[in-house]
This record gives structure tokens, sequence and C-alpha cells, in this order.
């Protein structure tokens, strides 16, 4: 399932040229300052089995489950040493490096909207939030 956005490309590229340990990182948008420290922002990651046969499928689902209208960005989890039989569309879910893997790109995800892939392996990865930037 793939998921699109439509968001202002200035407010992509600041936030794909930012660190996750920035403490405030503004847009072109003024009204738009995205904060590494985020009172109200929860990510839910959830994955269940999906099929036993042959090498176990899982499907994997992350969750901007804030109440309010706030966006995250930047979203990396740990994942290990991360590693599917399947291709896993790297724009979805994506290994930077052990134990950091970089969701949807870095790209937003607003408020209520899920990131979701299937990745095949004999066993499931333990897959936690690491880090996030968040609006507003």
């Amino acid at each position: 399932m793939a998921i699109l956005f439509l968001v202002e490309s200035k407010v992509l590229e600041q936030i794909a040229t930012t660190s996750p340990q920035d403490k405030l990182n503004t847009t072109s948008d003024k009204t738009r300052t995205w904060r590494s420290q985020c009172s109200e922002a929860q990510i839910q990651v959830s994955q269940g089995l999906e099929s036993s046969i042959g090498i176990p499928r899982y499907t994997v689902m992350i969750t901007n489950m804030c109440n309010n209208n706030c966006w995250v960005a930047k979203v990396h989890l740990h994942c290990g040493w991360f590693a599917s039989a399947n291709v896993v569309n790297p724009s979805l879910f994506k290994r930077v490096t052990y134990d950091d893997c970089l969701v949807n790109g870095g790209k937003p995800i607003p408020n209520g909207h899920v990131i979701e892939f299937e990745y095949s392996n004999t066993y499931n990865y333990s897959l936690s939030v690491a880090s996030y930037v968040c609006w507003p």
C-alpha cells in the first residue's frame, strides 16, 4: 500500500537536510516549527505475522497517533540488523546503519496516517521508536 502526501517542497527540503537531534527546524512556512521535544506526539509501531508458509512474512504498521493536528517527520526506529527476503520499498522503510531505520524517507506523516510494509525473515525484528521531529 503506497501512501502519498502533498507537502510544500521547501518543507521537505528543510526536513531532509537537518538532523533529528536539531532542537528547532524552522521551515520557510513561518507557521511550522519542527521540534524534537514533542509532548503530544505519539508514534505506534505494531507488527504481526501475515503468513508462516515458507519464510514467515510480517506486516508492520507505523502510525502517527496524535489526537491534534500534529505531524511527525524524520522518524527513525531501532531495528537491529534489519533484513528481508522480499524487497521492502526503501521510501517506506530503510535500514541506514545498524539499529537505525528511516521511516517514509524522513518525510512528514500527518496525524492519523499509517505507514505500512511487509518483510520476510525467519524471525521478526524488535522495532521501536528511536527519534523523530514534530509539528506543532
